[in-house]
C-alpha cells in the first residue's frame, strides 16, 4: 500500500476538538498536514498550498463543506475529496455525489475506516503519478527523437533550422548578426570503407566531441546528415575571432583518432557565411554557407572560407 507519507492532506472541521484529534492522529503520517476551520479557509488554504488529498466536513458556519467543493471541483474536478457526514443526511450526501466527491466518512469518525479511505486514494494517486511520469517519458523520448541525433546526441538538421529561425527572427530585432558554419568531413566515405561502418560512427562521435571543446556552450553544432555539420555562432564577435574558430574546428577535426589498432586520420572544410551582411534568410544563410564549403573543398580541403570571398 502506498504510503501517506507522500501526500499532503488539508482537514476542514470547525470544531476544535475535532482539529486537534486528526493533528495528533495524522501530523506524522501524512507529508504535510493543513487544518482550516470552515470552507472560506479551507478554500484559501486549497488555492495556496494545493494539498493533495482534502477531508472536510459538510456543516460549518460561514461556508459549508458543499459550498467550498463545488468551489474547488469547479478548479480541479480530478481533486480528490472525503467528505464526513452522518449517514442519515441523505439530501447533502446525494449533493455530494452530484458534485463529484470522491468518497464519505461516517461521523463519529472510525480512524481505521478513515485510513483505509486515505491510503485507497493515496494508492490511487500514485499510480496516476507513475503513469504521467511515463507518459512524460515517452513524449520526451520521442521529442529526442524528432529533433536530435541518436548517434552524436546534438541537435538534428530539424532543430538547427528552428533554432536558426528564432536567431534570425531576434538578431533582426536586436540588429545583431549571426554566423553560420556549414562543415563537411574530408573523405570520410574512406574512413566506412577502410575501416567499417563501426569505425566511421566511432570517429563521428569522436569528431563531434572534439570539436564540442573549441566552441562556446551558447553555440548551437548540429549535424545535418552523414558526414556534414552546422554550427551557429551568434553576439558580438569580429571577422578575426570567426577566423580563429574555424582553424580551432579544422585542428579538432584533424586530430589522429584512435580506433582498436588503427589510428584513423580525418580533415574539414568550412564554408561560413554571415548574417545580415550576406543575406537575411535563414535557409539561404545555410546554402551560401554550402556553397563556400564546397569552394573550400577545391582549393584543397582541410581549408575554411567566407561566402563572397
Amino acid at each position: 500500500m502506498m504510503s501517506l507519507n507522500n501526500f499532503s492532506l488539508l482537514f476542514v472541521e470547525d470544531n476544535k476538538d475535532a482539529q486537534e484529534h486528526i493533528r495528533l492522529i495524522f501530523e506524522d503520517d501524512v507529508k504535510d498536514l493543513y487544518i482550516a476551520s470552515d470552507g472560506i479557509e479551507g478554500l484559501k488554504v486549497y488555492k495556496n498550498k494545493s494539498p493533495d488529498i482534502i477531508l472536510t466536513d459538510i456543516n460549518m458556519p460561514n461556508m459549508d463543506g458543499l459550498s467550498m467543493v463545488k468551489e474547488i471541483k469547479n478548479i480541479d474536478k480530478n481533486q480528490p475529496i472525503l467528505m464526513m457526514s452522518a449517514f442519515d443526511d441523505k439530501e447533502n450526501l446525494l449533493e455530494a455525489i452530484n458534485i463529484g466527491c470522491n468518497g464519505f466518512v461516517s461521523k463519529p469518525v472510525n480512524i481505521d475506516f478513515l485510513y483505509d479511505k486515505l491510503n485507497s486514494i493515496a494508492q490511487k494517486l500514485h499510480d496516476e503519478k507513475e503513469k504521467q511520469n511515463l507518459k512524460n517519458l515517452e513524449i520526451q523520448k520521442l521529442y529526442n527523437l524528432a529533433h536530435y541525433d541518436t548517434l552524436t546526441n546534438i541537435p538534428n538538421k530539424f532543430l538547427f533550422e528552428i533554432e536558426l529561425d528564432r536567431a534570425v527572427s531576434q538578431a533582426k530585432r536586436d540588429k545583431s548578426k549571426i554566423a553560420l558554419f556549414f562543415i563537411d568531413l574530408d573523405n570520410f566515405k574512406e574512413v566506412n570503407d577502410t575501416f567499417g561502418h563501426e569505425a566511421g560512427d566511432y570517429t563521428l562521435k569522436t569528431i563531434v566531441n572534439n570539436m564540442q571543446k573549441v566552441i562556446r556552450n551558447e553555440d548551437i553544432l548540429a549535424r545535418r546528415s552523414g558526414d556534414e555539420f552546422l554550427l551557429m555562432v551568434k553576439g558580438d564577435w569580429k571577422r578575426e575571432d570567426l577566423s580563429s574558430l574555424a582553424n580551432k574546428i579544422i585542428k579538432a577535426t584533424s586530430a589522429p583518432i584512435k580506433y582498436s589498432n588503427d589510428v584513423i586520420f580525418i580533415s574539414s572544410s568550412i564554408g561560413i557565411s554571415v548574417f545580415p551582411s550576406d543575406t537575411n534568410s535563414p535557409q539561404e544563410l545555410i546554402n551560401l554557407s554550402d556553397k563556400a564549403m564546397y569552394k573550400a573543398k577545391k582549393a584543397g580541403k582541410s581549408h575554411y572560407i567566407f561566402y563572397g570571398n
